[in-house]
């Protein structure tokens, strides 16, 4: 992530009234991991907390983000870092949830291949290339990397990482009068 698009999300999460909700992929991941306790996890890219604070309900979660460091620290911890290169030593899940299309492909490759334990679970939902061409709520005014599945199968692949799950639909993040279309993705490391 360049100056510029640091630049634009500290402006974006200084001037928003954001929701507090946890966003539907979070809903999702807890779910998926529901019957696992005791776990650590890693949102990468966290933005302002929002899906920190409600996966620390119940998991150890630490939040980290370049550009924005939430001031409520209850129940988490936060790190004000770039979440590519930040250390997944320790982690049992890597949560990713609209980060991993804010970042070049280069980029992407880094942060799959900076989790190198074997039994962590990587969770991302991003949006996908059949997004790029519709209309977005906050515009094009940063950085948006669309990947098709075939672009996150190979990735995953080459990073020994074995697909748990792995779907693309308009219907995982609605917005206002926005249904991007995403793909949302668990893997565990092999």
């Amino acid at each position: 992530m360049n100056k510029t698009e640091v630049e634009y999300w500290t402006s974006f999460y200084n001037k928003k009234q954001l929701t507090t909700e946890p966003s539907l992929f979070c809903k999702f991941v807890m779910d998926y991991f529901k019957d696992l306790n005791d776990i650590k996890i890693l949102d990468a890219g966290c933005g302002s907390g929002r899906d920190s604070y409600y996966l620390s309900k119940k998991y150890k979660v630490m939040g980290v983000d370049t550009s924005f460091l939430p001031e409520n620290r209850e129940n988490c911890e936060f790190n004000l870092s770039n979440f590519i290169y930040y250390a997944k030593g320790g982690f049992d899940v890597i949560y990713s949830r609209f980060t991993f299309h804010s970042i070049t492909d280069d980029q992407q490759e880094e942060f799959i291949k900076s989790i190198e334990e074997k039994g962590v679970y990587l969770c991302i939902e991003t949006r996908s290339k059949l997004d790029e061409e519709l209309k977005k709520v906050h515009g094009k005014g940063h950085y948006r990397n669309y990947k098709d599945e075939e672009y996150i199968r190979n990735l995953l692949s080459v990073n020994d990482f074995k697909i748990l799950y792995l779907e693309e639909s308009d219907s995982f993040s609605p917005y206002k009068d926005e249904k991007p279309f995403c793909i949302r993705v668990i893997a565990v490391k092999g």
